[in-house]
């Protein structure tokens, strides 16, 4: 009998402390979010969801606590912060609502913390929504997802929807690289541009842009922009930059529209022009960004052999405050660079040596100096000064008898005669041989006349005719104009007009 009347007290004693203790339980759900930018200083994540199971006792005063695995990055208050909000069945706000706090614990990640009321029923649902968090050290682990745990304190969560509650299923790159749809190509003698250098740059995945421009998301507080920094535009060469981009229109680097095309002009490397989203981005759709520039050239040429590469990044950067301005990306999370176009071609001059020989005893020395490296236009009283270059040197042989003799090209011998390691004449540099040592070894002598091509501009030679005892002539080399040069409308005669 003592045996059944403790069992029986037992339950008696539970049935009271649960009638005096009651508590609500509450189910767990949540939005979740497909993907965010991962150089994002403040991505959106998917909203909570407390609800009260039916059946369970109204709430008592307690707490609810969402800790992140990524800290938050709208601590403030108002539209732009953290919302939390208790509605009924239908979704309309209940007359007590629970207040919060907003933090980042000495981990730093985000900590929600909820106050809930008494009272709260079935349906009755508190939501957390408009949660940002910083995911931008997750670039290198592009499969992370951003979740968080849940505990709660007087009220019960139902066993196991607590643990783990996804928010965002992955941390990948916002942009994919630009793509370059005929890139263009400039002559570097004559400045002549073909092809366009259309821009795409498109999201590496839906939404990325965001939804709309009318910012839906009370969280959003400034549009997406994209920032295109190109490199390598040499001097002479402008690349404007229109001002509509598709959905994207010109702006500063704050996002304030402008009204007109940016011209880039070298040789101030790199530089930048940046497109903030203008119009309504659809979230069924990847969107790009799509900018053909102007491409111009002034003389004088040549222009500087160069690759012009373009890189893009999303915006706005980190150059304003993050406490209120969402969303933000960090600086330096640059796509691949893509070719935009080229300066190239063949720049070169042409000497002619009139006679040479080895017959009788005589020789003939050739100096050729590549004068590309000079003092500059202030040195040399506002005359323009030329583009270092440095390439290599084909001597072609003409023989009075009319034989066929092989050129000689420097690039076949390195280190010798004043050349570089390649084999070229750098800036600076003078060649210097007798033809004695660069003819083929099976001609035996030589009397003719010799042209010496250049890969640079601005060579300049001389040549001598000896028989070492009683007899030297020098002369100059003669300057022979290219039709590039021609073209360009440079005189056509034989001089010194290089």
């Amino acid at each position: 009998m003592k045996t059944k009347l403790f069992l029986i007290a037992a339950v008696m004693f539970l049935a009271f402390t649960v009638s005096a203790f009651p508590q609500s339980t509450y189910s767990v759900s949540q939005e979740t979010i497909e993907k965010v930018a991962c150089c994002g200083l403040a991505e959106p994540t998917g909203a909570v969801a407390f609800s009260a199971v039916a059946l369970t006792p109204p709430s008592v005063t307690g707490t609810i606590t969402l800790r992140y695995n990524l800290p938050i990055a709208n601590l403030g208050s108002g539209a732009t912060g953290v919302q939390v909000r208790a509605v009924d069945g239908g979704g309309v706000a209940l007359g007590t609502q629970p207040t919060w706090t907003v933090s980042n614990g000495v981990d730093g990640k985000g900590i929600i913390v909820i106050a809930v009321p008494a009272g709260y029923v079935y349906p009755n649902t508190i939501r957390v929504s408009n949660v940002r968090v910083n995911v931008s050290g997750s670039c290198n682990t592009p499969t992370q997802a951003v979740d968080a745990h849940a505990t709660s304190t007087g009220n019960l969560l139902t066993i196991g929807e607590s643990d783990a509650i996804a928010l965002v299923k992955a941390v990948e790159a916002g942009l994919a690289a630009p793509i370059v749809t005929g890139p263009f190509t400039i002559s570097a003698s004559s400045g002549t541009v073909t092809g366009t250098g259309t821009i795409t740059v498109s999201e590496a995945f839906l939404t990325a842009f965001g939804i709309t421009s009318t910012f839906p998301d009370l969280t959003r507080s400034q549009q997406t922009m994209i920032r295109l920094r190109v490199a390598g535009i040499p001097s002479g060469v402008t690349v404007t930059f229109p001002v509509s981009g598709g959905i994207f229109q010109r702006s500063t680097s704050a996002g304030a529209l402008e009204a007109t095309a940016l011209p880039l002009t070298g040789p101030t490397s790199p530089q930048e022009v940046f497109y903030v989203l203008a119009a309504a981005s659809n979230p069924a759709a990847i969107e790009s960004l799509v900018v053909t520039p102007t491409i111009t050239t002034v003389s004088p040429y040549p222009l500087a052999p160069s690759t012009i590469t373009v890189t893009a990044a999303l915006g706005p950067l980190t150059a304003g405050s993050t406490a209120t301005l969402y969303p933000q990306y960090i600086e330096g999370c640059n796509t691949s660079a893509a070719t935009l176009g080229t300066v190239t071609g063949v720049l070169n001059t042409i000497l002619l040596v009139p006679y040479a020989t080895t017959e009788a005893g005589y020789n003939t020395a050739l100096s050729v100096a590549n004068t590309t490296k000079d003092p500059g236009t202030t040195a040399l009283m506002n005359f323009p000064g030329a583009i270092p270059q440095t390439g290599k040197l084909t001597i072609y042989f003409y023989p009075k008898n009319g034989a066929t003799i092989d050129p000689w090209v420097s690039t076949s011998h390195p280190s010798s005669f004043g050349l570089d390691s390649a084999g070229k004449l750098p800036a600076g540099a003078t060649f210097v041989a007798l033809i004695s040592q660069i003819l083929p070894s099976t001609v035996t002598e030589f009397g003719g006349y010799i042209f010496i091509v250049t890969d640079f501009t601005n060579a300049h030679g001389e040549f001598f005719v000896s028989n070492f005892d009683n007899f030297t002539h020098g002369a100059l080399m003669l300057v022979v104009s290219d039709l590039a040069r021609v073209a360009a409308g440079r005189t056509q005669e034989q001089g010194l007009n290089n």
